[in-house]
C-alpha cells in the first residue's frame, strides 16, 4: 500500500500493488561431491494498466541491462547462487557461488546475512586445505550481489557489478599457547555491470592491496588474546576517491580473562582509511571488509553510523559480566570510548568528537521467567563545543517470557530511545522513538503477535497507520510440522536503521499485507 496518488483522483489508491517473492534453495550431494543452488524469482502484480489501448508499467521491476536469464515485464527469474563442492579428507575445492572471511573481517568479510537482507558472494573457485597444524587457504572470485530482496522492495533491479577479489591465507597452529596466521587480500573494482567487464579489468593493477597477519594466544597470563593488524594499499585512486592515496590500516585486539565469578573483556581498535576499500560498492548497500565495532548495533542511529564506518576512529571497550547465580542470572556492566576524527561522509559533527557510551544489562534465564535488559547513554563530544554541543541519546530494551497458563506462554519486547542532536550546520529535529510486541506462544506451533511502533524521527520517511506517528499491525505463526512456518501479517511498521555483524542498512517501511511460507524438504 502506497500514499501515491494519481491526478485528479486524490481518494483512490489505484497505485496500490502486489509483490510476490521466492526463494528456492536445492542441495544435492553424493560421496564428496556436493551441488547447491538458489533460485530467486519475484512477481509484481496489479502492477499496469491499459489506456488509450497501451499498457502501462506503474513502476519498473528491472533496468534494461538486465537481459538475462528469464525476465517477462514484471517478472524475473534468477538462479542467484549455484556452487559444486568436492571435499575429501583435508581437502575442500568449491567452484561457483561462496562466502569468505579471513580474521576477525577487517581485510575480507563476504558473508551472509539475512537479518538485514545482504546476500552477496563471491562467484570463482575456493580452496581450503585444513590439516592438524595448517589451514591453507585461497580464493579468486567476482562479487555476486543479491538482486531480488525480502524485506526492501523491488524496484529498478539492475545487474552486478563483478568486482574482482582474490586472496590467500595461512594459518599456523600449536605454536605452544599461539596460533598465527596470515593473510592477503587484492581487489578490483568496475563501473559496468555484466561478466565482460569483470574479466577485462583483470589487465588493470588491484584498487586495493591489503596485508595482516593474526595472533591468537589461549591462557598466557591467564588471559586469552586475539589480535589482528592488517595494512591496506591503494595503487589507484578509485578506493580512494581522490588523488594522492596513501596507506590505511586497521588494528583490532581483545584480552578475556576471569576472577572469580566475573569475566572481563577489553578490546581495542584503530582504523584509518581501511573503510575506503568499502567506498566502491557503497551504493550497492554492501561491504567487502567488515571489523569489529565495538559499538551496540541495536542503538546505532544516522549519527553513530558515520562513527561505525569512520575513516579515523579509534578506542575501546571494557565489559564485566558477574554470574550472581551462575547459569540464570548474569548482569553486566561496560564502557566503550572512541575517538572519531572522520567529519567528512555520513557525519553531521564538523569537528573531532569524542564518543562515551555506557551500558548496564542482566540476563535471567528461570524455569518460569526469562529476562533480558539493556540500557545505555551515548554522548558525543564535540571538540571546542559545551555538553550540549554535541549529540545525545538515551536507549534501552527488554525482553520477557513467561508462562502463563498450559501450553500458553507471554513474549513481551519493548525497545526506546530518545535523541538530542548536538549543533549541527543543518539542524536536525530531536526525536524518539519506541517499538514493542506483545505475543501470546501456544506451544510450539502457534504464535499471535501485535506490534506497535512509534517514531516522530523527521528523517523516518513513512507514515503510521494508526496516527501520523504510531504503527500497528498484527502477525499470526503457525508451524505444522517443524520444518515449515507459515506467517500472516497485516499492518505498518517504520523505517528505519538495522545493524548486524558490522554493517547497517536503512530497511524501508511498510503499509499492507504479507504472507509468507518457509519450508525444507
Amino acid at each position: 500500500m502506497v500514499p501515491d496518488r494519481l491526478p485528479g483522483i486524490p481518494d483512490r489508491p489505484v497505485l496500490n500493488y502486489v509483490e510476490q517473492v521466492n526463494r528456492l534453495n536445492l542441495s544435492v550431494g553424493q560421496g564428496p561431491w556436493t551441488g547447491l543452488v538458489q533460485v530467486d524469482e519475484v512477481l509484481l502484480a496489479a502492477n499496469r494498466y491499459k489506456l488509450d489501448g497501451a499498457i502501462h508499467e506503474e513502476r519498473q521491476l528491472l533496468s534494461p541491462d538486465i537481459a538475462w536469464p528469464l525476465h517477462f515485464g514484471t517478472w524475473y527469474l534468477n538462479p542467484e547462487k549455484v556452487s559444486l563442492r568436492w571435499k575429501k579428507g583435508d581437502l575442500s575445492v568449491k567452484v561457483g557461488d561462496f562466502y569468505a572471511a579471513f580474521g576477525n573481517g577487517l581485510a575480507l568479510n563476504v558473508n551472509r546475512d539475512v537479518d538485514i537482507d545482504i546476500d552477496t558472494s563471491l562467484q570463482g573457485v575456493h580452496v581450503l586445505y585444513r590439516g592438524a597444524v595448517w589451514d591453507i587457504e585461497g580464493l579468486f572470485g567476482q562479487a555476486n550481489r543479491q538482486q531480488v530482496s525480502q524485506d526492501n522492495p523491488n524496484l529498478g533491479l539492475y545487474g552486478d557489478l563483478r568486482h574482482t577479489v582474490a586472496g590467500v591465507r595461512l594459518v599456523r597452529y600449536g605454536l605452544g599457547p599461539a596460533t598465527v596466521g596470515l593473510h592477503g587480500v587484492l581487489y578490483d573494482f568496475v563501473d559496468q555491470t555484466g561478466w565482460k567487464a569483470g574479466f577485462t579489468n583483470l589487465s588493470t593493477a588491484p584498487d586495493v592491496v591489503v596485508g595482516g597477519a593474526t595472533l591468537d594466544m589461549t591462557g598466557v597470563g591467564g588471559i586469552d588474546w586475539n589480535l589482528e593488524g592488517d595494512l591496506f594499499t591503494f595503487p589507484t585512486a578509485v578506493a580512494w576517491g581522490g588523488a594522492d592515496p596513501h596507506p590505511g590500516y586497521a588494528l583490532y585486539g581483545s584480552a578475556v580473562w576471569y576472577a572469580g565469578r566475573t569475566t572481563w573483556q577489553l578490546e581495542g581498535k584503530r582504523y584509518e582509511d581501511a573503510q575506503r576499500v568499502n567506498s566502491p560498492v557503497t551504493a550497492e548497500l554492501y561491504q567487502f571488509a567488515v571489523g569489529p565495532t565495538l559499538e551496540y548495533e541495536r542503538a546505532i542511529t544516522e549519527d553513530s553510523g558515520a562513527a561505525v564506518n569512520s575513516n579515523d576512529i579509534y578506542g575501546g571497550r571494557l565489559r564485566v559480566d558477574w554470574a550472581a547465580v551462575p547459569g540464570q542470572t548474569v548482569p553486566y556492566a561496560s564502557l566503550a570510548v572512541f575517538r572519531d576524527l572522520d567529519t567528512g561522509g555520513l557525519h553531521f559533527n564538523t569537528v573531532p568528537e569524542t564518543i562515551v557510551h555506557p551500558m548496564l544489562g542482566t540476563e535471567m534465564h528461570g524455569d518460569a521467567v526469562d529476562l533480558v535488559l539493556n540500557g545505555g547513554f551515548r554522548m558525543d563530544l564535540r571538540d571546542g563545543t559545551p555538553l550540549s554541543g554535541g549529540d545525545r541519546q538515551l536507549h534501552g530494551d527488554a525482553d520477557v517470557k513467561v508462562p502463563l497458563a498450559g501450553p500458553v506462554h507471554l513474549d513481551v519486547a519493548l525497545s526506546g530511545e530518545w535523541f538530542q542532536w548536538g549543533n549541527n550546520p543543518i539542524q536536525q529535529s530531536d526525536y524518539a522513538e519506541m517499538e514493542s510486541s506483545v505475543g501470546l506462544l501456544v506451544g510450539p506451533k502457534v504464535a499471535v503477535t501485535w506490534f506497535t511502533d512509534y517514531s516522530d524521527n523527521p528523517l523516518v520517511n513513512t507514515e503510521g497507520n494508526l496516527a501520523p506517528d504510531w504503527y500497528g499491525a498484527l502477525e499470526v505463526q503457525y508451524k505444522p510440522l517443524p520444518a515449515l512456518t507459515l506467517k500472516a501479517f497485516g499492518g505498518a511498521y517504520k523505517s528505519g536503521i538495522r545493524c548486524s555483524g558490522g554493517q547497517c542498512r536503512v530497511l524501508p517501511g511498510f503499509e499492507g499485507v504479507r504472507a509468507s511460507a518457509t519450508g525444507t524438504f
